[in-house]
């Protein structure tokens, strides 16, 4: 990374007049292959570079960013940055965090980058999705599409401010995604997909193919249901539906704009008893992992509900200084769940009985201030634990709150690459609309 340039432009604000400044350097490369119909499609690598700069002037605060790497270019920049914050109304609550909760970079790899990245031949990666595609039954008449789709990346960051902060960090992943269209009854043209990820490339599981041909087929007899009250288990591909609303809720923003259903909820028993919801960022091959936000404060493990009470919320330096709370970490990074039933999708409908395994959600929306929410949904109708048919264009609706309380699953089956490790998750008494 040329982190002499970030250096120069740290120098050069403070130069012309901030009082303080920091700047985010972020360097990227990465590869996009498409492929329809065993067709290449789409071939592309491109390399990128962007800094961030945060000026505080005069009880003033601005962001900015450019993607100008050259301090010919640069200081007349950083000149107009300076001028734009003087114009703005003071805001005492813009401020730089405190030195002291920094992270000092005293920490072990987390073991997210792969060496090999840049020696990888492109040759390898395009054989790869050309062997996804391949796993595609083509000779099914009903087939009529597949789109498969390559994707690798290699992210660094490095962070400098006026009050001593360095930190850096480059981390890689790699993705394939597969998505079948077959040939349904009348003008119907179902659609499934699957995917896999890694941070390292010779760790990327093969199968998207076969898994996407395999959930898109019996779509083709998808039906609806009676309107009612359901039992249901939604799959670890979109269970995190379920979570990130709460996560949602307990931001500093939606919080000082009292835009959450969770306001003042700190302390309070909102949730079942059983339930436990931890951010822990410092475990090593994590994707979510990371030792410091975007600030450069530390990370550290934090419980997010705990015996059904909250326990944080999610503070940055403004909001921190807006609500007159301590400061505690801007988001949840790495969020799972430490106590589980101990069962995987497969037990856990077994133990449900019957009701409908959610497998995708098809638009939608939710309310942030009451938690209400409703959503098209598509998946199984199970009895005695086993899928029967496939159901689609249906609607879930509810409240967070509410959902959360009828919490009767939490499993032990969350996907490893996917930052956040959300498990399928089962729920009972829930209302769907349908027939």
């Amino acid at each position: 990374m040329n982190k002499d340039i970030a250096r120069k432009a740290l120098e050069t604000a403070l130069e012309l007049g901030a009082s303080d400044c920091r700047i985010s350097l972020a360097e990227s490369t990465q590869t996009s292959i498409s492929y329809l119909n065993g067709e290449i499609e789409k071939l592309q690598q491109s390399s990128s570079s962007a800094m961030g700069i945060a000026i505080f002037t005069e009880g003033r605060y601005g962001s900015f960013s450019t993607n100008r790497m050259d301090m010919d270019e640069l200081r007349p920049f950083l000149r107009r940055c300076i001028e734009s914050c003087r114009l703005l109304t003071p805001d005492n609550c813009r401020a730089m965090p405190d030195r002291g909760t920094y992270y000092k970079g005293d920490r072990p790899d987390l073991h997210l980058l792969d060496g090999r990245y840049r020696s990888i031949p492109f040759a390898d990666k395009a054989a790869f999705l050309k062997a996804t595609d391949a796993e595609v039954d083509k000779s099914d008449s009903r087939l009529i599409s597949t789109a498969c789709d390559w994707d690798d990346c290699l992210k660094s960051e490095y962070i400098i401010d006026s009050q001593g902060l360095e930190v850096e960090d480059s981390r890689t992943a790699y993705s394939v995604s597969c998505e079948c269209t077959v040939r349904g009854h009348g003008e119907a043209r179902p659609q499934n997909n699957w995917f896999e990820g890694s941070v390292f490339f010779d760790r990327l599981p093969s199968g998207c193919g076969r898994k996407a041909y395999e959930r898109t087929v019996p779509m083709i007899d998808s039906r609806k249901l009676p309107s009612g009250k359901y039992s249901i288990v939604l799959e670890n591909t979109v269970s995190a539906k379920a979570v990130s609303a709460v996560i949602a809720a307990l931001n500093g923003g939606a919080l000082q704009q009292k835009n959450s259903f969770l306001l003042n909820s700190l302390g309070k028993r909102m949730f079942p008893e059983s339930l436990h919801i931890t951010d822990n960022p410092l475990l090593p091959g994590r994707t979510g992992s990371t030792y410091y936000d975007s600030e450069g404060v530390a990370t550290s493990e934090r419980d997010i509900i705990l015996d059904g009470q909250v326990c944080t919320y999610f503070l940055n330096t403004y909001f921190a200084n807006k609500l007159g709370m301590p400061r505690t970490t801007e988001d949840a990074f790495a969020v799972y769940f430490p106590k589980n039933s101990g069962m995987g999708q497969e037990e856990i409908l077994r133990q449900t009985g019957k009701g409908v395994l959610i497998t995708g959600f098809n638009g939608g929306n939710s309310n942030p201030v009451t938690g209400d929410f409703s959503y098209g949904i598509e998946g199984w109708y199970f009895e005695n634990g086993q899928r029967l048919y496939p159901v689609k264009e249906m609607n879930l609706t509810g409240n967070f709150l509410t959902l959360w309380k009828n919490s009767i699953f939490i499993g032990n089956d969350p996907i490893g690459f996917m930052e956040w490790q959300i498990p399928t998750l089962a729920f009972e008494g829930a209302d769907i609309s349908g027939l």
